[in-house]
């Protein structure tokens, strides 16, 4: 019988894994004692110092799976240096502020746990003038990017673990002022939010090419919807334990309107899971987000198709990449193409939620090859070589990385959960795990947890608390040191599982080739068989060639896209090309800019920042016919690059001094370069016939996430009548 270092614990040929020992092609990781990790990469060798006592207060792993209590305990020690001196969890040894979305997974994956009082810090720090302080993304951040409200998570998973009704209190309070403000600008009359797919905010990595920060402000993820959808349920839960039961069922009622939209807008039956995100034109882009599929399967959102859902969702040999296809024209690594470990662990609690010992398996070494392979916990890794150097950028004890292995030793081996007013022990311990696991010393609320499962499965077969046999379910008012043993039966194997998806790249988007009304052409894409063109977002015909004769029509208004097509594999659609029935366009100049002469329209262009002076600008009169019209704005956002900051500019379009909307106008160029105009995305609005003025206004509605600088330089207004 093999030693328990020597257990085999995963092999897929890309790499070997025991329970001391890490072998891959030109490296091998190895536990020389419980101590000490040596890493030989390359004929070359370090040691890495392991931890063996823990701080007073932190819970203790023990496992006859040695690689299990060592990476748990780096994990604790990298958390313990991820502390700044105000007592705030950093982001990384990287980074020297905290962020929002990477606090907020993070105390839910485990350092509310590991950490109450520095996570705790850390999230009130996120909240700024009683709302959520939303990351800097695409396009100067909120409300291009608007997953802020991942902070729901992170507090409400705090408040599980002490009961502090204060703390509540002031948590429903900040998430309800933060969801206030979203209405305002996001729209209340839609349920769906608009914005950026949550962490993934590069948008050159993960966007088709042709969409702008502002294309991206009016698209909607799925990932970030999931955001939403959840920070309502957890509102709503909060008010109900506040006792607030008839705004507790105002933001159930929300939660569920959103599931529904979610799932009318995001799920494809045909291929049984969502896709990644919908643009402003209704196109789905069909790719697979993986943290956002395993937040719907945690949340409930999925349903009864959730283990099927799981056990597809694409892989490659190194853990679960972001998303899959990957972008084929993006070769560098960072989101694409990429594994990150705190995405894993969600992939991994989702798995050990529907009861997947092999897919929790898959996840769990891929953990523990990633913290084995560096010697800490790294922010990424290459989804095919799993090599961390061959990633954009990275950072060592990525605080999120570091709690998706807490995470994965605290939610799926030993399957705490939280149910109502009680903790639930129901662990997930694949048989390549098999074993005895203790974890001592875990406080929560008033009582202190010592927790020894043995055996593997997902089912508990016998347990004892303290000394007695009875349910592994603990009050939460419980107090004092409670001890339970747990012996778990092994589910019956099947004997062929499904084989998961191997993840690949999607098809170049198509490239227009000098298209018109009468005829679209477009660039051969490598590697296609044929193409799919949508006219208004509905297929509108197939060929195999690079062209396709467009009938006459006596619309106002088409716009066509082109999708690459080879077997099951496609590319994301092309960039939209519009063609508007004659006469329905029209340019308006920009006319005059508030009361002041030193800010006068020059050259057809005007500046705009927030000032008394520079709060209006009206464009020329136009006559309209009575119809529907897509109103879009010329401008240039040259505060940031495109991809950093919290200066997207907002403006409010006014028609006849009555608001249709508001503009956002997002960086739109890197820093400096005000000589770039782009389009805007456009407001639609149903006007009569008539002379009509059209305006832009800074209002209190348009004020950014910056609150200061809110700049940007406008021409003309193109007026479309689209019906």
């Amino acid at each position: 019988m093999a030693s328990a270092g020597e257990q085999l614990l995963f092999d897929n040929g890309a790499y070997r894994l025991t329970g001391r020992r890490l072998e891959q092609p030109g490296l091998v990781a190895e536990l020389v004692s419980p101590a000490c990790l040596r890493i030989t990469r390359g004929g070359e060798s370090r040691e890495v110092a392991i931890p063996t006592q823990l701080p007073e207060g932190c819970a203790r792993l023990h496992s006859s799976v040695p690689v299990l209590q060592a990476m748990y305990a780096l994990a604790v020690q990298e958390l313990q240096a991820n502390i700044s001196a105000e007592g705030h969890l950093l982001a990384g040894a990287a980074w020297s502020t905290v962020w929002t979305r990477d606090i907020a997974f993070a105390a839910a994956l485990g350092t509310a746990l590991a950490d109450p009082q520095a996570t705790r810090a850390s999230l009130e720090s996120r909240v700024r003038d009683g709302v959520v302080v939303q990351d800097t993304g695409t396009g100067g951040g909120w409300p291009v990017s608007t997953d802020r409200v991942a902070w729901a998570l992170g507090s409400w998973a705090l408040y599980q673990v002490q009961g502090d009704a204060r703390w509540l209190e002031w948590c429903a309070q900040v998430l309800i002022n933060t969801l206030k403000q979203d209405a305002v600008v996001l729209s209340a009359e839609k349920l769906l939010r608009p914005g950026e797919t949550s962490f993934i905010d590069w948008r050159e990595q993960s966007y088709p090419d042709w969409m702008t920060p502002a294309d991206i402000a009016a698209s909607y993820a799925f990932g970030t919807n999931v955001l939403h959808y959840l920070c309502r349920q957890l509102l709503s839960r909060m008010l109900r334990e506040l006792g607030h039961d008839k705004q507790a069922e105002e933001a159930a009622a929300a939660a569920a309107r959103l599931a529904e939209a979610i799932d009318d807008c995001f799920w494809n039956a045909g291929a049984a899971h969502y896709g990644m995100m919908r643009t402003a034109e209704g196109y789905l882009d069909d790719r697979v987000d993986s943290l956002a599929t395993s937040l719907a399967v945690l949340c409930g959102l999925v349903g009864e198709q959730s283990a099927q859902v799981m056990q597809h969702l694409p892989r490659s040999p190194f853990g679960t990449p972001v998303f899959t296809p990957y972008k084929a024209s993006q070769t560098p690594a960072y989101h694409n193409r990429s594994v990150w470990p705190f995405v894993e662990a969600y992939v991994l609690l989702a798995h050990a939620d529907v009861q997947d010992a092999a897919g929790a398996c898959f996840s769990m070494s891929s953990l523990l090859r990633a913290a084995m392979a560096f010697g800490t916990n790294k922010e990424n890794f290459h989804a095919e070589s799993g090599e961390a150097q061959d990633t954009i950028q990275n950072g060592d004890r990525q605080l999120w990385s570091v709690a998706g292995m807490l995470g994965m030793c605290y939610y799926a081996l030993f399957g705490i959960k939280y149910e109502g007013d009680h903790l639930v022990i129901q662990p997930c311990v694949p048989r390549e795990y098999r074993g005895s696991h203790w974890l001592t010393g875990l406080r929560i609320r008033n009582m202190v947890l010592d927790i020894h499962i043995n055996g593997y499965g997902t089912e508990v077969w016998s347990s004892m608390v303290n000394g007695k046999p009875d349910s592994p379910i603990i009050p939460l008012d419980a107090e004092g040191h409670i001890q339970l043993e747990l012996e778990l039966m092994p589910a019956e194997e099947m004997t062929e599982a499904p084989q998961p998806l191997r993840a690949a790249e999607d098809l170049p988007e198509p490239r227009w080739d000098s298209p018109t009304a009468r005829e679209l052409r477009w660039h051969p894409v490598p590697g296609a068989a044929s193409y799919n063109v949508f006219r208004n977002g509905v297929a509108f015909a197939a060929t195999l060639d690079c062209h396709c004769t467009l009938p006459p029509g006596k619309a106002h208004y088409n716009e066509y896209t082109v999708q690459a097509v080879n077997g099951s594999t496609t590319s994301c659609f092309s960039r939209p090309f519009e063609c508007p029935a004659a006469g329905c366009r029209s340019l308006l100049e920009p006319m005059k800019v508030g009361e002041a002469a030193e800010y006068a329209v020059e050259n057809g262009q005007a500046w705009l920042d927030t000032r008394p002076c520079t709060a209006r600008l009206d464009y020329e009169e136009t006559v309209l016919a009575e119809g529907t019209y897509s109103i879009r704005v010329f401008y240039c956002n040259a505060t940031a690059s495109l991809r950093d900051s919290d200066t997207c500019a907002l403006r409010e379009l006014m028609v006849n001094d009555e608001s249709v909307g508001i503009f956002l106008l997002p960086h739109n160029t890197e820093a400096g370069q005000w000589e770039d105009y782009t389009r805007s995305v456009a407001l639609q609005v149903t006007l009569p016939a008539g002379t009509h003025r059209f305006s832009l206004c800074y209002t209190p509605r348009c004020t950014n996430a910056n609150g200061q600088v809110n700049q940007c330089m406008v021409r003309q207004l193109e007026i479309t009548r689209i019906s």
